[in-house]
């Protein structure tokens, strides 16, 4: 069986290759007055065919993300760490298309020297593999099938499929429904979700390095409803079911899990936007019953000024106990959505990467665009738990404190080109006394990435 489906996997990337080889040969004759002209029609050398491809390099370095410098291999820098992905959309009617895209993200080490292998993830993978459908049965019902990319409403809680590859991939293995009605400005959404923990589960990757995509397999529906009720507002209601079976490893995690959510966004006047979400949450998980919640609220102030200057202002929450059953579950949004630093390595501290549970944030955020091309966003975080999780002040966590710390960041985006950006981040945590004096130790970050989309 899995002959047949690496047979297939490189049937897909070859024809893929040759369309890309097919676009440039074509190319070869014609003039073109702009490079953008030329990238366009290079992009679409037939009505029925479309090509693309992006490049991201990035440059990592980070100290003591377990909080620990006397930790092995606290320091780590990356370099290089570049994704490079190409994909094809195929027209085969004037409604349906067949997308296909590869995608790759190796990465080398050169602290720490422990690190072994230093170059890991060399692989080659599908990152998307779908037939789209519109107007199917003549209504206005557009299908996927297939391994897609989703985000809905916000991204707070829908948003990552494949959390324990990073941002190498966000696939999901799903089909997905979308009804538009027109007359009242509404979509709906419903989604069935099959995700697995073994990469290899559907499609084997190209040089396969046995790197899993979660901690346990996943399945599961959304059902997603939208109402714009103006220019930039609206309200969202969805009902999230999701099933985690057949753990990979001892963190992954067995049971069922109801999350019904409400949205809503918009505008006070013409300065002041605001976003609210709520989700409650129950079912069980890992032989215990579950009742959670969560919240995440915004206020964003815009001054209308040619800096484009904004101040963003927010709260999230997410319950959490010692005991685990209110441990509010990110289900399909375990990404780096606010810190790279602590969402992927200082928060699995007192339990998974990107879970996020047990958590207040409080945050003010100001963004601005200082020159021509180029975009700043600052910000500042004050970091709680909602509960002390640690009875004994074990695992690195105190008796009794709560504060988690403080987090800044700052990120600089230069827009060279349509198709060139620049990005430079760095952030630093400051623990505070929910950590023990082992884990007591200031983090930090620093990353530099070029993006290259064509």
């Amino acid at each position: 069986m899995k002959d047949k489906k690496d047979t297939k996997l490189r049937l897909a990337l070859i024809f893929t290759s040759l369309c890309f080889c097919k676009a440039v040969q074509g190319q070869e004759e014609e003039s073109y007055d702009t490079p953008q002209e030329k990238i366009t029609d290079w992009k679409n050398p037939a009505d029925w065919l479309e090509l693309g491809a992006d490049l991201r390099l990035r440059t990592e370095y980070d100290n003591n993300r377990r909080l620990d410098k006397d930790a092995a291999g606290h320091e780590r820098v990356v370099l290089p760490r570049f994704r490079a992905r190409a994909g094809v959309r195929i027209g085969l009617t004037d409604d349906i298309d067949f997308n296909i895209r590869f995608a790759m993200e190796p990465r080398y080490y050169i602290r720490p020297l422990s690190q072994d292998p230093q170059f890991i993830r060399n692989e080659i993978l599908l990152d998307k593999f779908n037939l789209t459908c519109r107007k199917a049965f003549g209504l206005p019902l557009t299908i996927v099938a297939g391994r897609q990319e989703l985000k809905l409403g916000s991204g707070w809680l829908i948003a990552e499929g494949t959390p324990l590859d990073g941002s190498r991939t966000a696939f999901f293995d799903a089909l997905r429904l979308t009804y538009i009605l027109e007359e009242s400005d509404t979509t709906v959404d419903f989604v069935w979700v099959e995700n697995h923990a073994d990469s290899a589960k559907l499609f084997k990757p190209f040089n396969d390095r046995d790197e899993d995509f979660l901690e346990q397999d996943e399945q599961g529906a959304i059902f997603y409803f939208a109402k714009k009720t103006g220019k930039d507002a609206g309200i969202d209601a969805y009902f999230i079911y999701k099933h985690d079976y057949d753990r990979a490893v001892s963190s992954g995690y067995e049971g069922e899990i109801y999350t019904p959510g409400v949205r809503k966004y918009g505008r006070l006047n013409e300065h002041w936007q605001y976003h609210m979400e709520f989700a409650p949450q129950f079912g069980h998980k890992n032989g215990k019953n579950l009742g959670a919640f969560a919240t995440n609220n915004q206020l964003i102030y815009n001054y209308n000024d040619e800096k484009q200057n904004k101040i963003y202002l927010g709260y999230e929450y997410l319950s959490g106990n010692d005991d685990k059953d209110k441990n509010f579950d990110r289900g399909w949004a375990r990404t780096d959505t606010w810190s790279v630093l602590y969402q992927g390595g200082i928060d699995s501290i007192d339990g998974r990467s990107y879970d996020n549970s047990n958590m207040h944030r409080i945050y003010a955020d100001w963004e601005t665009n200082p020159a021509e091309k180029m975009n700043l966003r600052c910000g500042y975080a004050l970091l709680f738990a909602d509960e002390n999780t640690s009875a004994g002040g074990s695992g690195g966590m105190s008796k009794a404190g709560n504060f988690r710390g403080q987090l800044l960041k700052a990120m600089i985006k230069y827009k060279a080109s349509k198709m060139i950006e620049h990005r430079i981040e760095g952030e630093a945590f400051f623990p505070g006394d929910f950590y023990n004096k082992d884990k007591n130790d200031p983090a930090v970050l620093v990353r530099y990435g070029l993006y290259l989309t064509w």
